[in-house]
């Protein structure tokens, strides 16, 4: 140590004993605050002291090893004062939040730590808890606290209260003498029990029991066709062959519908029908007579090629049956005769009222070449 030559007495006689003491005693005590105060002073001490007792340790014998093992010493001393003198900081500054890695080394030190020179914070000491014991003793000095301010309150607004009380007994009376309102009395009406009325059942449909082709009257009622015993020819060939009218059935007006009731209608029902114009062969002119009634007179009449196209619809639950209505919802048809022509076979009706369409009306001329029809021309009712 730098401080070492402190020890030797300098103007001092070595026989007086008890100076020599006293100085010692400064010295000594001198070193111990400078120590105490100095790390660096401090990490000088064990420095010292580690060169001393290795220079005690060695013999002569050893006397050629002394200065391999004095190096050796100086390089680790070397060696702890470098970082001894990194970590210096921690040790000046022990209080401080460190959190910068240059000044730390990458360490992070909580501030109310206390940093040692081996990196060790210890936490401060938490404050004292309060003893079980004082909480009675607050409770109640809480409780006398509350009541004293409670008499304070009342004491100081004595007057107020004996004037609410005063003024509390003055209206009592007037309360008393004041008289119940009427009940009023609402008289609730009770309803009058509705009856719903049920709509009217729609009316069944009249529907064929036997089978046949049949004539829907206003859905009411049916009237059921007879076969011609002809087919409508192709609608290219303007008259048919003559054939005997049927004298029914007659229909009230020209809004007509069809039901065909036949076993084989579940497999082979036509897909469309129609209602073709017959017409009653008014005259005749031959060479035998000229302008004479035929012999079949106005029971005699021919099909055609004017026609009404009907669509047809089957009918739910009844497989046999199908329903025949006109294309157009507004057809009536005029006065007049008609068949229904379904496949090879036409079936005649009427529609009652006063025929004047002329298409109802012709007139024959039988000729050595043939047969021949045109349009009646002074008759207006056929």
């Amino acid at each position: 140590m730098s401080d070492s030559k402190d020890l030797l007495p300098s103007q001092q006689d070595p026989t007086d004993l008890p100076a020599n003491q006293v100085q010692f005693a400064l010295v000594i005590s001198r070193m111990l605050d400078t120590v105490k105060e100095d790390p660096e002073a401090r990490r000088q001490m064990v420095y010292d002291l580690a060169r001393y007792k290795l220079q005690e340790q060695f013999t002569y014998a050893d006397a050629k090893n002394i200065d391999q093992m004095k190096r050796a010493l100086e390089v680790a001393i070397e060696e702890v004062e470098k970082f001894s003198r990194e970590t210096a900081p921690l040790e000046r500054l022990p209080s401080q939040q460190l959190t910068s890695s240059k000044e730390t080394g990458g360490l992070l030190v909580s501030g109310d730590a206390n940093v040692s020179p081996w990196g060790i914070g210890r936490p401060r000491s938490k404050p004292p808890a309060i003893s079980g014991s004082l909480l009675p003793v607050i409770k109640r000095t809480a409780a006398i606290l509350l009541a004293v301010g409670a008499v304070i309150l009342i004491v100081s607004q004595r007057d107020n209260i004996a004037a609410l009380r005063r003024l509390v007994s003055s209206q009592a009376p007037e309360i008393a003498l004041v008289a119940p309102k009427p009940e009023t009395t609402i008289a609730v009406a009770k309803p009058e029990m509705v009856t719903a009325v049920a709509p009217p059942a729609k009316p069944a449909r009249v529907l064929p029991t036997d089978y046949g082709i049949y004539a829907l009257i206003d859905d009411q009622s049916l009237a059921e066709l007879n076969a011609t015993g002809i087919a409508a020819p192709d609608i290219r060939i303007a008259i048919s062959a003559a054939f005997k009218k049927p004298d029914r059935p007659h229909l009230p007006n020209g809004r007509v519908k069809f039901i065909v009731f036949r076993r084989e209608a579940a497999n082979a029902g036509p897909m469309r029908a129609e209602v073709r114009v017959v017409a009653k062969v008014a005259r005749e002119y031959s060479n035998d007579a000229a302008g004479k009634t035929p012999g079949g007179g106005d029971d005699v009449g021919v099909i055609r090629n004017f026609a009404y196209p009907f669509r047809v619809a089957p009918i739910p639950a009844t497989p046999e049956m199908y329903d025949i209505h006109a294309s157009d919802p507004e057809l009536d048809l005029p006065p007049g005769h008609y068949v229904l022509s379904l496949g090879t076979q036409s079936y005649y009706f009427q529609v009652d009222g006063q025929i004047t369409d002329p298409r109802q009306c012709l007139e024959r001329v039988v000729a050595t070449t043939g047969t021949f029809y045109a349009p009646c021309k002074n008759a207006r009712t056929y």
